[in-house]
């Protein structure tokens, strides 16, 4: 079976993404989600 490990990255609205793409994909799973802090490139969140 082949998997697939996509990366993906958003400038708004990832996680309603995460959760179609999750919920799209037989046996998909979030492994890991990083936020901005204060300090960071964008906006927090």
């Amino acid at each position: 079976m082949q998997k697939i490990t996509p990366f993906l990255w958003f400038d708004g609205n990832a996680e309603e993404a995460m959760d179609f793409y999750v919920g799209t994909f037989t046996n998909s799973k979030v492994v890991s989600v990083s936020r901005h802090g204060e300090d960071g490139p964008a906006p927090a969140g």
